[in-house]
C-alpha cells in the first residue's frame, strides 16, 4: 500500500499487484458466501422477483457462522418472528451487498492486477466501506475474534502460525477502511 488521494469525485488508491489480487480474491470469496444456488427471476420481471423474495425459501447456509453474523436474528428470543423478518428482508439485503461488492470488484479489475491505481468513485465510497467491513467481519468470525482479548492473542502469534497471516490481512483491511473514511 502506497497512498490514497482524493481528487474531485474520485479517490485514487495505489495497491501493489499482490494487494490488488488479494483484495479482489477476498471480495470474490465474500460474494460467493452471499450468492444463492437458486435460479434468479428475469431482470425485467418485477412481479417474479417480488414473488421470489417473499417465497420463504432461504438460499443461505445458516449453519455457517459468517452468514449468521452477517444476517443475525432480528428477534433472538422468537425464532418464528426472526424467520418472518428474514423472509421479508434478507433477499433485499443480499442483493444490496452483492451490488456493492460488484462495484468494488469492477474497480479492482480495472487495475489490471495492480498495474494501475484503483479508482474509487466517491459516490461508491459507501459500497467500498460496507464491502470491506463485510469482508473484515467474515475474517473476524473465521479467526474467532469476538473480544479485544481475542485480537490481542492473534496479534501475539508467531509469524509461522497461519492464523498470523490471516490476522495481518484482517488488520490491513481495517487500514484500508480507515484511510477511505479519512477521504470522505
Amino acid at each position: 500500500m502506497r497512498d490514497f488521494k482524493r481528487s474531485g469525485p474520485m479517490i485514487q488508491m495505489r495497491l501493489t499487484d499482490y494487494e490488488a489480487t488479494l483484495l479482489e480474491s477476498l471480495v470474490e470469496q465474500f460474494t460467493g458466501l452471499l450468492e444463492a444456488d437458486e435460479q434468479e427471476p428475469e431482470a425485467g420481471d418485477s412481479f417474479a422477483r417480488w414473488q421470489a423474495e417473499l417465497s420463504g425459501s432461504d438460499p443461505l447456509d445458516h449453519t455457517d457462522p459468517v452468514i449468521n453474523r452477517l444476517f443475525p436474528d432480528a428477534y433472538p428470543q422468537d425464532p418464528a418472528a426472526s424467520g418472518e423478518f428474514r423472509r421479508l428482508t434478507q433477499a433485499r439485503q443480499r442483493s444490496n451487498r452483492l451490488g456493492e461488492a460488484e462495484a468494488v470488484l469492477s474497480a479492482l479489475r480495472d487495475t489490471d492486477g495492480g498495474k494501475r491505481p484503483v479508482q474509487v468513485r466517491v459516490i461508491e465510497l459507501d459500497s467500498w466501506l460496507k464491502t470491506l467491513s463485510g469482508v473484515r467481519l467474515s475474517l473476524a468470525v473465521r479467526l474467532g475474534i469476538s473480544t479485544p482479548d481475542d485480537a490481542e492473542e492473534l496479534d501475539a502469534l508467531p509469524e509461522d502460525d497461519p492464523r498470523a497471516y490471516v490476522y495481518r490481512v484482517y488488520e490491513w483491511i481495517a487500514y484500508l477502511v480507515e484511510n477511505l473514511l479519512g477521504l470522505r
